[in-house]
């Protein structure tokens, strides 16, 4: 009995001893893997990225793939140089890192760069497991226009048909970082990009459009599978289109599962304010419509796009302009006013009033009206304007204008009632060089 006690002693022993040795062996593996890589020839490595890139994404480039030809050296005081060179998509970049490697984790430092350009990424990471590692990305402030060679091709391809001539500088730049943790080991990240300091000449529609000074921030939030799109909060300098230029313009957008929705948006024009509330836009159809509100612009800065006002006018006008836009670009105006302040008088001097006389005469007003009418409207005193803008039915647009007030010449004191109504091609009615089309019923 005691021979065979010491024989399961003697096993015990040796099944300790055996275990151990193999804890040992185990963990000199580990600890000799990193050294051993600096030995062992990497083939070189290719990612396929299309699984997630996505309809006009997917648009933007020829490649799909990233490649890394790797490297891996000693590097001093300790850890291992990581040098990596390949394309990243249609981008040909070079990498270095620094990775230290522990019992059961790896933590490192990247940089990143697209040859041949100003494009530069810095990376800090750790790595402890599948759900368990760590990263902050950061692309600094970097110089952007259209020739640059990350951009060009993309901007090129992005653009709708409707844009050309395209001419921009400012500057780009991007925070980022993400983690997963053994206590909640699901990837979560945010990522924000801003463009600063815009400046760009474009042609739209064949018109030309200028912006300055613009701002903007845009990102994501993401955790597991789902995302969330940070709101955009636009902010221009100035805007330059169709002959009006646009001051302060601002903007504030929240993406919704479908569409984006600006809650506001708003701008100073003519020495007014321009208000625009809930447009909803469908990126996919670019389908949009809205009213714009329109408080204390100049009435002689509105008139002077009229064709058929030559000459001069104070005062304020109010109002809305609905309008509708449509994917291929086309601009349709509902029915639209502007008027005068109620209670508040302005001036209006008309230097050449034949196109309001002419319209008059094709109503049937005498000529001796009309004589006396040109005479008042030389220098005029009005309680009411009212620029409308119509649907003619099965005809063209129409351009209704009304004024009333007093007119004085030569110590006498007369009452003015004008209704004048334009009507042809809005383009050619109001000078905004706008290619606007006549909405169908």
């Amino acid at each position: 009995m005691g021979e065979k006690e010491n024989r399961r002693g003697k096993l015990g022993r040796w099944l300790l001893i055996a275990a151990a040795v193999v804890v040992l062996a185990g963990a000199a593996v580990v600890a000799a893997a990193p050294f051993l890589l600096t030995h062992i020839p990497i083939p070189q490595l290719e990612f396929d990225l299309s699984p997630y890139l996505k309809g006009k994404a997917a648009e933007l480039v020829d490649c799909k793939r990233v490649t890394a030809a790797v490297e891996i050296r000693r590097d001093q005081p300790d850890g291992f140089r990581v040098l990596a060179r390949g394309k990243l998509l249609d981008w040909p970049y070079s990498a270095s890192a620094h990775v230290g490697f522990g019992f059961v984790r790896a933590e490192g430092d990247l940089t990143l760069t697209l040859d041949d350009t100003d494009w530069k990424a810095y990376v800090t990471f750790g790595v402890g497991g599948r759900r368990d590692w760590n990263f902050a990305a950061k692309v600094p402030a970097t110089r952007v226009d259209q020739d640059n060679a990350l951009l060009a091709s993309v901007v090129a391809r992005a653009l709708p048909p409707s844009v050309s001539n395209l001419v921009f500088s400012g500057t780009f730049r991007l925070d980022a970082d993400g983690k997963s943790t053994p206590s909640y080991p699901v990837p979560a990240w945010t990522a924000r990009c801003a463009l600063a300091d815009v400046d760009a000449t474009l042609e739209l529609g064949g018109k030309p459009t200028r912006i300055d000074g613009l701002k903007v921030r845009f990102g994501a939030d993401g955790i597991a599978g789902h995302r969330d799109i940070a709101p955009l909060s636009p902010h221009a300098d100035a805007v330059e289109f169709a002959g009006f230029t646009l001051s302060n313009v601002y903007a504030n957008v929240r993406a919704t599962e479908r569409s984006y929705l600006v809650t506001e948006a708003g701008a100073k024009c003519c020495g007014g304010d321009l208000k625009l509330y809930s447009l909803f836009l469908d990126p996919k159809s670019l389908n949009a419509g809205a009213t714009v509100f329109v408080d204390g612009v100049d009435a002689g800065q509105i008139l002077s796009h009229i064709s058929a006002f030559h000459g001069e006018a104070t005062g304020r006008l109010h109002g809305k302009l609905p309008f509708f836009l449509k994917g291929s670009g086309e601009l349709t105006l509902r029915d639209a006013y502007l008027f005068s302040t109620p209670g508040e008088t302005g001036k209006v001097r008309i230097a050449d009033a034949a196109p309001v006389i002419d319209n008059l005469a094709l109503a049937g007003l005498p000529e001796s009206q009309r004589s006396n009418l040109a005479k008042a409207l030389a220098d005029l005193d009005y309680t009411v304007l009212k620029l409308e803008f119509r649907h003619g039915r099965d005809r063209d647009p129409e351009l209704p204008l009304k004024l009333e007030g007093t007119a004085t010449r030569g110590g006498t004191t007369v009452p003015v009632n004008i209704n004048v109504t334009f009507r042809g091609d809005l383009d050619k009615i109001i000078n905004t060089g706008m290619k606007i089309r006549r909405q169908t019923k």
